[in-house]
């Protein structure tokens, strides 16, 4: 219905097209605008479950604006559009096709091929043809429009020539239809003939982000085309037209070296998410801090917060009226207000804006990124298989799997839930996973070997010698740390801890660390500082909140699903409405929570290290939302917090995701027991470290579309952290003290360790603890010695 309802609005306003017949006098016209507005209110009155009685008026309309402004007037095909659009909307695709086939050739004749409105119509037209089982003519329609736009070689010319900075409308209009025709292309199997149109729809998608700046409304428009793509393209995202070219690349030029570079190229586009650019304002706020501008770019992101607050109040405001004019009026001001300090801000601080719009690496400037000894592998999964790209010094390796997101998805949930993931598993699942294997705590080394066969091994030569492999996945692969694959067919039973230690894991191959995006190495290396191992490091830490649950044991232990995670559900209501601000958690609810006493003992482990003049711990009653705002979170070298985590979507009602604090006595808007990702994200922190010990902080919960990270630890980087340790499940009570604290003693013996060789070498200890094989609790159990992932740079 709100559909509808724009294109009536869009049709009945004047048309700028409009054509006058070179005889019309007054009379003429005034007869014209009575019959329009008896038409217009008819239909007015007409309910929109009367099909037949709305076609038939808007027949009649586009028979009199033919007739008055000519049949081959721009009026009449706006008219047609609308009449095909009630035919549309029912899914009668024959008919809807004959009036669109005629409000075309008039675009076409009158504006040409390259116009937006020409290109709409296109794809709209190709859609009701291939929805009517006429794909051929589909494909030959868009082929002719697509005509006009002559590609590029590749894909940073194609977007040069066709979709220049700023050009948006255009963008979305050519990508739109681009990414049809390639998509009935690669449909018929020809990937040759789909190459050129995927190549324009993913130059527009490129584009398209690249003409916004970095204004607040710029930024909330990227923002709303990642959440909502329907707002900008109807149908799908831009991600979608960009994983389309690297689908048709593969398929139609994969071994080329141009092919190789455009896929460095567009799988870096897939990933540049809201985790890049979180990492960018940190390296951007750093930056300004350095060169002594750090008060002006406060000041920005408080007038950039005083837009967002003024865009908010303006979507509960009447478009047009007295109120929403002022308001926008006072939009301006204060826009105009931001554009003053950045200007200011730009000159203060030579690069802040490139650093906050980082641009894609080409194959030369991202092979400058990396040290001899180091590879970075992405992972893009799509409908068609999953694309793994190694790049070295020495070039790049590319290889598409036949093992689709969906199916990687199955496979991701698998191993999660054995390593005691808090994922939601059907009865059925549950009872099939736990009969399956040998042994009372086996871990399903088929499935993970059968990951690395299809997603790593076929690049692994690239891998060959390197100490460091940097990762970057989207979806489901994301939510698991590569580490626990298995590079060689597994010998022995899942469940004897010999045969897990002899087992050839990924961990062992290279020193791994994940990041959002290629572009976010190059901004943390740029602002890498302070070292928690070092001698003279302190920490500030949060955990063992005061709650009414029973005392839970963190992890997974043996088949039980039950002693799996150590989290007690949360009620249905989690939140509760406030009556002048957001909605706040019900700390109620929250107190009901399970306690946790492991997580005092591990941070009471990280004091003995540190030394308790070094440290500041906050547990129990102190464990509050307001002592950590209040805290002096820019000065520590490590910011240490045990709790749990609550993922969006995965407890109740919670709407994003947060750490467990001790719940007040009542809700406030600064403490409510739930520090939240978009309250974290508000923190100053200047910690080289961050440790999140607590449930699913690193990844999602292994869905197809998984973000590449958490949410929290999205927030975190935003907030200024510049590496996290941060866990894919409950880290184990009996394993955690002992990981952590061996972390840094191995900094601290070997300074010529990286963060990562170093969490490689506590990983490699855990799992050849004999101490609790007998127990059902053996640490060679991945569930033990991989719960975390480095997240950042090496930091040597």
């Amino acid at each position: 219905m709100a559909a509808s309802a724009w294109f009536l609005a869009i049709s009945f306003a004047p048309s700028v097209y409009a054509q006058s017949p070179p005889a019309q006098d007054e009379a003429r016209k005034i007869e014209f605008d009575k019959r329009i507005t008896d038409i217009k209110q008819r239909l007015g009155a007409t309910p929109y479950a009367d099909k037949e009685g709305r076609i038939a008026l808007l027949g009649e309309r586009a028979k009199l604006i033919a007739e008055y402004h000519g049949e081959e007037s721009l009026a009449h095909a706006d008219a047609l559009q609308l009449l095909a659009f009630e035919y549309y909307s029912d899914k009668r695709w024959v008919e809807d096709a004959a009036p669109r086939t005629r409000a075309l050739a008039v675009r076409r004749k009158l504006q040409g091929d390259r116009s937006s409105e020409t290109l709409y119509v296109a794809r709209a037209l190709a859609h009701s043809l291939s929805e009517a089982g006429r794909r051929a003519e589909a494909a030959a329609i868009l082929a002719e429009v697509l005509s006009a736009w002559q590609g590029g070689a590749n894909l940073t010319e194609t977007a040069g020539r066709h979709v220049p900075r700023g050009r948006t409308v255009e963008g979305k209009a050519l990508g739109m239809i681009a990414a049809a025709h390639a998509r009935l292309a690669l449909d018929e199997g020809d990937a040759a003939l789909a190459l050129p149109s995927a190549r324009i729809a993913a130059a527009s998608s490129l584009a398209y982000r690249r003409g916004f700046g970095v204004g607040v409304l710029d930024e909330q428009m990227v923002e709303l085309a990642e959440r909502d793509p329907s707002t900008h393209t109807g149908e799908e995202s831009f991600a979608e037209w960009s994983r389309l070219y690297a689908d048709v690349l593969w398929e139609a030029d994969g071994k080329s070296a141009t092919a190789r570079a455009d896929a460095l190229l567009i799988l870096q586009d897939i990933m540049a998410g809201r985790t890049s650019r979180a990492v960018a304002r940190s390296a951007a706020a750093r930056a300004a801090a350095a060169s002594g501008s750090a008060g002006l770019a406060a000041e920005r992101d408080a007038k950039a917060a005083e837009l967002a607050a003024l865009f908010v109040r303006s979507e509960g405001l009447k478009a047009g009226s007295e109120a929403d004019r002022a308001l926008w009026q006072q939009i301006g001001t204060a826009n105009a207000a931001l554009e003053a300090i950045d200007a200011r801000l730009s000159a203060a601080t030579p690069g802040y804006f490139e650093l906050v719009k980082p641009a894609l690496f080409d194959e030369t400037a991202a092979k400058g990124l990396l040290a001899a000894d180091e590879a970075f592998l992405m992972i893009v999964p799509t409908a068609r298989g999953t694309h793994s790209l190694v790049l070295t010094r020495e070039g790049i390796n590319w290889h598409r799997s036949a093992m689709t997101d969906v199916e990687l998805s199955g496979h991701v949930r698998r191993l999660l839930w054995d390593v005691g993931a808090n994922i939601e598993v059907t009865p059925d699942e549950d009872a099939t996973w736990s009969a399956e294997g040998e042994g009372d705590f086996p871990f399903d080394r088929g499935t993970a070997f059968r990951l690395y066969e299809e997603l790593v091994g076929p690049v692994s030569s690239a891998l060959a010698g390197k100490r460091h492999l940097f990762t970057s996945a989207t979806g489901a692969i994301s939510s698991l740390p590569l580490g626990i694959l298995i590079t060689e067919k597994p010998v022995g039973a899942d469940g004897n801890p010999d045969a897990l230690r002899a087992t050839h894991w990924l961990a062992d191959k290279a020193a791994i660390v994940q990041l959002p995006s290629l572009q976010s190495l190059q901004l943390l290396r740029a602002v890498a500082g302070r070292d928690a191992s070092k001698s003279d490091a302190t920490m500030i830490g949060f955990g063992a909140p005061m709650l009414d649950g029973k005392a839970a044991t963190r992890g997974v232990e043996g088949r039980i699903r039950s002693a799996r995670g150590g989290t007690a559900p949360l009620p249905a209501a989690t939140w509760r409405a406030s009556s002048d601000g957001p909605a706040l958690a019900d700390p109620s609810a929250l107190r009901r929570l399970s306690r946790l006493p492991g997580t005092e003992k591990e941070l009471r482990a990280m004091e003995s290290l540190m030394g308790p003049d070094k440290t500041k711990l906050f547990m129990a009653d102190a464990a509050t939302e307001t002592n950590l705002k209040k805290a002096d979170l820019a000065s520590p070298s490590l910011l240490f917090l045990a709790t749990h985590g609550l993922v969006a979507g995965e407890f109740g009602d919670i709407g994003e995701p947060g750490l467990v604090f001790t719940p007040p006595a009542a809700a406030s808007p600064t403490d409510d027991g739930l520090l939240t990702a978009s309250e974290v994200a508000s923190l100053r922190i200047g910690a080289g470290w961050v440790i999140l010990s607590a449930c699913n902080t690193a990844a999602g919960d292994g869905r197809a579309g998984a973000p590449g990270l958490s949410g929290l630890a999205r927030a975190f980087f935003f907030a200024g952290s510049e590496s996290l340790l941060a866990s894919h499940w409950p880290v184990r009570d009996d394993v955690a003290a002992v990981l952590t604290v061996r972390l840094f003693e191995i900094l601290r013996a070997n300074p010529a360790l990286s963060r990562a060789e170093a969490l490689q070498r506590v990983e490699r200890e855990i799992r050849n603890d004999t101490r609790d094989d007998s127990y059902l609790k053996s640490w060679s159990h991945p569930s033990a010695w991989a719960p975390f992932s480095l997240i950042g740079d090496v930091v040597r």
